[in-house]
């Protein structure tokens, strides 16, 4: 088989790609690697380097001097960084490109995750937190374009399932080793936050030595084009179904977020041993590893994305409201079968969008980097009240995240079947 060098066009003229050429059989065998970067991406700043946090709050609060509210306030600068850099985030990456914005992202990712680990009081902790999660909250705003500029459209679904499933497998091993192997193993949580920091920068210089985007001749790669700031933020505002989209996350990403920073240290302060509450939280994260998949092919062969994310939300509602009433052994399958439902949602939501009427690939990164600022209003917001709600009683923030996540159920009222929503030809 012949090798090829990619080029790219630029102002009508052909050049080798920036950094260095890299010679490879062929386009259809690179885009794996691409795919296979960008789940490391994900997969180590928004799997391990922030999922590590939660079961490290024990010991953080402990020696930083923190109460609940003061945990959930900085649970929650991390998404509140992306109402802030989200869309920005959208903009860049469709008027830059992918290698680009990435390089930046992950090195950044990096110092600023390493940078937690220096924090000697909660404003320390907040700060750096907030720095962190202008890393974090821009990702999904981004990651999901790799597969609509390398991918056909028959295999977005499956492509952000494994991106996904690369975030989950990073978090299970952040969440089951970092405050129990980890922390004893290096000497505390500050030591674990700066080894687990190294990676993100070794991927932001591999990610500096990649082709840019593939050839938009190619007959298999969906077209894209770098678009100015003006005419992409224009074109994505006037879309109504992206906006309802953003409202759906923002209600349910609040409850997700809400009780993902705060059951690990629920579990502790009702009784349980360290490693079991790590474990539930390892279990939820395999849960939604195995689920991904199938569940994103049930909704594209038989369900629809639109109906996918329905029954997502819905089994987080319930299983997130059920945990005021059950512990014990009976929180384990509980925890366990909502998670593998839940576990399409992320990639439903990213594949609506692409297909989204006017949004496609070449806006995909602006209506992404939307979604995704509006999502982590409730994303901030929900942690630090649900956690006051722990006065009443420790289980009772619970029961508003399922209320908060159900806030999202009627907008879907709004929103159009999958099958209508296709993608039109984009005029540039």
């Amino acid at each position: 088989m012949k090798l090829r060098t990619f080029y790219c066009k630029s102002n009508g003229t052909s050049r080798r790609a920036e950094g260095i050429p890299i010679k490879i059989f062929n386009q259809s065998n690179y885009k794996w690697y691409i795919l296979g970067l960008t789940i490391l991406t994900y997969g180590i700043i928004a799997g391990a380097e922030r999922m590590c946090i939660p079961v490290l709050f024990k010991e953080i609060s402990t020696d930083l001097n923190l109460n609940l509210v003061s945990v959930g306030a900085i649970w929650g600068l991390d998404p509140l960084a992306g109402i802030f850099v989200g869309l920005p985030g959208g903009l860049l990456v469709d008027r830059f490109g992918l290698k680009r914005t990435l390089t930046a992202i992950c090195i950044l990712a990096g110092i600023f995750s390493a940078l937690r680990g220096f924090s000697v009081n909660f404003a320390g902790m907040a700060v750096t937190s907030f720095l962190f999660g202008m890393t974090t909250a821009i990702l999904p705003g981004i990651v999901p374009k790799t597969t609509s500029v390398w991918f056909k459209k028959t295999q977005l679904g499956l492509t952000n399932a494994l991106i996904f499933n690369g975030q989950a497998i990073f978090a299970m091993a952040a969440t089951q080793t970092s405050a129990t192997v980890l922390s004893p193993l290096l000497g505390g949580w500050r030591n674990v936050l700066f080894v687990l920091s190294i990676p993100a920068v070794i991927i932001g210089i591999l990610w500096y030595f990649t082709s840019r985007e593939p050839d938009k001749r190619d007959s298999e790669i969906s077209e894209t084009s770098l678009v100015p700031f003006r005419q992409a933020l224009s074109r994505v505002i006037h879309i109504k179904e992206v906006w309802i989209i953003a409202l759906i996350s923002l209600f349910s990403w609040g409850g997700i977020m809400g009780f993902t920073g705060y059951l690990p240290l629920y579990l502790r302060n009702i009784g349980w041993e360290p490693i079991q509450a790590d474990s539930v939280m390892t279990a939820i994260n395999g849960a939604n590893m195995i689920g991904s998949i199938p569940m994103v092919l049930l909704a594209s062969r038989f369900t629809g994305y639109k109906t996918m994310l329905f029954l997502s939300i819905s089994a987080t509602i319930i299983g997130t409201g059920l945990l005021i009433v059950i512990n014990g052994a009976a929180l384990w399958p509980l925890l366990i079968i909502s998670n593998f439902i839940r576990s399409g949602g992320a990639a439903a939501t990213n594949v609506m969008i692409f297909e989204t009427r006017g949004v496609g690939s070449t806006y995909g990164g602006t209506a992404l980097g939307l979604v995704s600022s509006v999502g982590m209003v409730g994303a901030f917001m929900a942690p630090p009240i649900g956690n006051s709600f722990a006065n009443i009683s420790p289980s009772m923030p619970f029961l508003f995240w399922a209320c908060f996540a159900a806030l999202s159920l009627p907008l879907f009222i709004f929103l159009r079947k999958s099958k209508d929503m296709k993608m039109i030809p984009e005029v540039h």
